[in-house]
């Protein structure tokens, strides 16, 4: 697997979520077939928390909760 450059310059990521972090890294694994954004909370200490549907071959989904602290 070839990971793009921008998931490993630490200077391109400082300013992304970790939802979008995320996401780039899940969609450069090549059995990875989509994603959906499930669902976004934030809460009231400030941490925002997204909720990700993974498609997988075979139409199997993965579910996959990260919080951005």
């Amino acid at each position: 697997m070839t990971v793009p450059k921008d998931l490993i310059n630490p200077e391109a990521l400082a300013a992304d979520h970790a939802g979008s972090v995320l996401c780039r890294l899940l969609m450069a694994h090549p059995q990875v077939v989509g994603i959906e954004i499930v669902g976004q909370a934030e809460l009231s200490d400030g941490v925002i928390t997204y909720s990700l549907g993974v498609m997988l071959p075979g139409g199997r989904e993965l579910l996959v909760d990260v919080a951005d602290v």
